[in-house]
C-alpha cells in the first residue's frame, strides 16, 4: 500500500521537520514547554492534598507546612514562568517559519506559468492554498501551534491516568469512555464544518467583494453618479445573509452534539463521585485524598475535552495545510523551458512565427490557425485591427507568457522554448494595456532595487523623455516622490496619461532586444499619443520594434504595418503600400483622421 504523505502525521512531522530546519532551537523548547506545561497540573492536585491531611490529621507541624507550600510554590512558579516564557518563544518562531513560507510561496506564485493566472479556477484555487498561510490560528501555523499545545497535555493525562488507574480502573475506563464520546461528537461536528469550508468560503468572498466596493474609494464617483448605493447595500446584505445561514448550520449541529457532550460529562461525574465517595466512607482513603482524587478527575476529564478539542482543530488545520503542500510538491504548474541564455543586447533581432495555432485553454476558439509571420531584423511594425482579432495573444505568444499549441516562434532561428525563462524576458521591453504602478518612489518605479548612480540617471533620462520632467519637478521630492497612498500617506496619485508614461519609462530603461507597446496610451489624446509614439520610435532607434494600436498614430514612421480581424492577418505592407490598396486599413486611416480634421474644423469656428 503506497503510503499516504499528507496524512496527519506525516503533515505535523514534516511542519516540525521545516521549523527544526529554519531554527535548531525548536526541539529544545518543545521538550521544555512539554515538561513544564505537564508537570504544572500535578502542583495543583498533590500540594492541597498535602495541606488538607496535615491540616486535618496533624501528620506535620504548622512550620512544615507552610515550608511544603512555599516549596509548591516555588516549583510551580519555575514551572509556570518556564512553560510561558518558552511557549511565547514558539510562538514567535512558529510565525517566522510561517511568514518565510508565504515568502516561498509568493516566489512560487511569481514562477508559475502564465496560463494559470488568467484561469479563474486556478485563482479560487490558490485562495484556498494561501488560506493555509493566512494566519497564526489556520493552516500551517495552526498545526504547529496545535502540536506544541498538545505534548504538555499527554504528558498530564499520562501521569493522571496512572494516579486514578491505581486508585480506581473503573473511574479512568469510564473517563476513557467519556472522552471518546466528546471526541466522537467533536469529529462529526468538525467533518460537517469542513464541509460546509467551500460553500462558506463562496460566500464569505462574494459579501466581502460588495463590501469591498461599498468601501474602496476608487467606485466613490460610479457609486454616487449611478446612485448604486441602494443596488450595493441590497446586494451585500442578500450575500450577508447567505454567510449566516451557512453558520446557523453549523451552530445548530454544535448544539446536536453539544447534547452528546454534556451527556458524556455526566456519565463522568456520576460514577467518578460515586467511588471517591465510597472509598472514602470505607476508610480507605483521607479526606486530602478525596480532594486529590476528584481534583484528578476533574482535572483529567478536562484535559481529555482539551485534547479531542485541539486534536479537532488540528484536523482542520490539517486539511487546510494538505492544500499548500500539495501545490508546492507539485511541479505541474511551471513548466520546463530551455537552457539558452539572451542573446547579446547589441544583437538585432528577427522574429518568425512559423505555422502557429493557438487558442486558450479551456476554450474551443482558435485565436491563430497556421499563422505564419516575419519581423526582419530592426523593423518597426505596427499591428492594427478589430477587437478580438488577436493582437495582444501574438504579443503574449510572442513573450512566452502563453505557449503554442502548434507551431514554432523564432528569434534568430532559436526556438523561444530553447531560452532559459527569465532569459527570455530579458530581451523584451514590454508597455502592456494594463498600467501597474507600485507604492514606492517614482524613480524606484523605474530601477526597482538598484541603488547605483548610473542606473539612476539613466532612468531620470527615460522619465524627461516621455515628457514627466515638468512634472516631477513640481514635486516637493521630485523623483524620490512616493507614489499611491497604499503604504505612504503622502503618495502621489498621478494621472492615467502620467502613469501610463511612467510605465513606458520602465520599458525605455529595461533596454531590451525587442520593444513592444500594446495599446499603453489609451489614457492620451491621439497628439499626445503620437508625440509618445515618435518620441519613442527615436529613443529605440534600430531595435525589432513592434506597436500595437486602436488608433492609427504608430503607422506612418513603420516599416510595415499587420492588419488582422476575426480571421487573422488581412492586409500587410507599409502605409503608402496600404493606402494604394483602399482596403480596411485605407478606410480606417480616412475615418480616424476624417474625425480629428473635423475635431479642428469645429475649434477654427469657434
Amino acid at each position: 500500500m503506497k503510503k499516504n504523505k499528507y496524512n496527519l502525521f506525516a503533515i505535523g512531522w514534516r511542519e516540525l521537520k521545516i521549523a527544526s530546519k529554519e531554527f535548531i532551537s525548536i526541539p529544545f523548547y518543545l521538550i521544555i514547554v512539554t515538561i513544564c506545561g505537564g508537570l504544572l497540573p500535578l502542583i495543583g492536585i498533590y500540594l492541597p492534598r498535602i495541606i488538607i491531611d496535615a491540616l486535618v490529621y496533624n501528620q506535620v507541624d504548622q512550620n512544615k507546612v507552610i515550608f511544603i507550600i512555599l516549596i509548591g510554590c516555588v516549583i510551580g512558579a519555575v514551572l509556570s514562568i518556564g512553560y510561558v516564557v518558552t511557549k511565547n518563544i514558539l510562538g514567535v518562531k512558529f510565525l517566522t517559519v510561517r511568514m518565510n513560507q508565504y515568502i516561498y510561496t509568493n516566489k512560487l506564485y511569481m514562477e508559475l506559468d502564465y496560463k494559470y493566472l488568467e484561469d479563474a479556477e486556478f485563482r479560487d484555487y490558490f485562495q484556498s492554498v494561501s488560506m493555509a498561510l493566512g494566519g497564526d490560528s489556520m493552516g500551517f501555523q495552526a498545526v504547529l501551534r496545535s502540536i506544541q499545545e498538545l505534548l504538555p497535555l499527554f504528558i498530564s493525562v499520562i501521569t493522571f491516568s496512572i494516579i486514578i488507574g491505581l486508585f480506581s480502573i473503573w473511574t479512568l475506563l469510564v473517563c476513557i469512555l467519556s472522552s471518546i464520546i466528546v471526541g466522537f461528537a467533536n469529529v462529526k461536528l468538525g467533518k460537517y464544518i469542513a464541509s460546509k469550508r467551500g460553500e462558506r468560503a463562496k460566500r464569505m468572498r462574494q459579501s466581502e467583494y460588495f463590501q469591498r466596493v461599498s468601501s474602496d474609494f476608487s467606485y466613490g464617483k460610479d457609486i454616487r453618479v449611478y446612485n448604486l448605493e441602494g443596488k450595493l447595500k441590497n446586494d451585500f446584505q442578500r450575500k450577508a445573509n447567505s454567510v449566516v445561514n451557512v453558520i446557523k448550520d453549523i451552530e445548530n449541529k454544535r448544539f446536536g452534539y453539544g447534547i452528546l457532550e454534556i451527556f458524556g460529562l455526566l456519565l463522568e461525574d456520576a460514577v467518578a463521585y460515586y467511588f471517591v465517595i465510597a472509598k472514602f466512607f470505607e476508610g480507605a482513603i483521607s479526606l486530602g485524598q478525596v480532594s486529590m482524587y476528584i481534583s484528578t478527575i476533574v482535572a483529567l476529564a478536562l484535559i481529555l475535552r482539551q485534547i479531542t478539542d485541539l486534536v479537532t482543530d488540528l484536523i482542520k488545520a490539517k486539511e487546510e495545510t494538505v492544500e499548500y503542500f500539495k501545490f508546492i510538491d507539485s511541479n505541474s504548474y511551471i513548466s520546463e523551458k530551455g537552457n539558452l541564455d539572451a542573446l547579446p543586447k547589441i544583437e538585432q533581432i528577427e522574429i518568425e512565427f512559423k505555422n502557429v495555432s493557438f487558442k486558450y485553454p479551456k476554450t474551443e476558439r482558435w485565436i491563430l490557425k497556421n499563422f505564419n509571420f516575419k519581423i526582419n531584423k530592426g523593423e518597426k511594425l505596427a499591428i492594427v485591427g478589430t477587437n478580438g482579432a488577436g493582437k495582444t495573444t501574438i504579443i503574449k505568444l510572442l513573450t512566452g507568457l502563453f505557449d503554442v499549441d502548434e507551431g514554432e516562434i523564432l528569434l534568430n532561428g532559436i526556438n523561444i522554448k530553447d531560452f532559459k525563462r527569465t532569459e527570455l524576458n530579458k530581451m523584451f521591453s514590454v508597455v502592456y494595456q494594463d498600467i501597474n504602478i507600485y507604492p514606492c518612489t517614482i524613480i524606484q518605479n523605474i530601477i526597482g532595487h538598484d541603488t547605483s548612480k548610473e542606473s539612476r540617471e539613466r532612468a531620470i533620462s527615460c522619465l524627461n523623455h516621455v515628457g514627466l520632467e515638468e512634472k516631477i519637478n513640481s514635486l516637493p521630492l521630485k523623483y524620490d516622490t512616493p507614489m499611491l497612498k497604499i503604504i505612504d500617506d503622502n503618495g502621489v496619485e498621478l494621472s492615467g496619461g502620467q502613469n501610463q508614461k511612467i510605465c513606458i519609462a520602465r520599458a525605455l530603461y529595461k533596454d531590451g532586444n525587442i520593444v513592444i507597446l500594446d495599446e499603453p496610451t489609451s489614457a492620451l489624446d491621439a497628439l499626445a499619443e503620437a508625440s509618445i509614439y515618435q518620441s519613442f520610435d527615436d529613443l529605440v532607434k534600430d531595435k525589432t520594434a513592434i506597436y500595437i494600436s486602436h488608433r492609427l498614430s504608430s503607422t506612418k514612421f513603420c516599416d510595415k504595418i499587420a492588419l488582422f480581424d476575426q480571421e487573422g492577418l488581412k492586409e500587410y505592407g507599409n502605409h503608402q503600400e496600404l493606402m494604394d490598396k483602399h482596403g480596411i486599413y485605407y478606410h480606417m486611416f480616412i475615418t480616424q483622421g476624417k474625425y480629428y480634421k473635423e475635431g479642428v474644423d469645429d475649434n477654427e469656428k469657434e
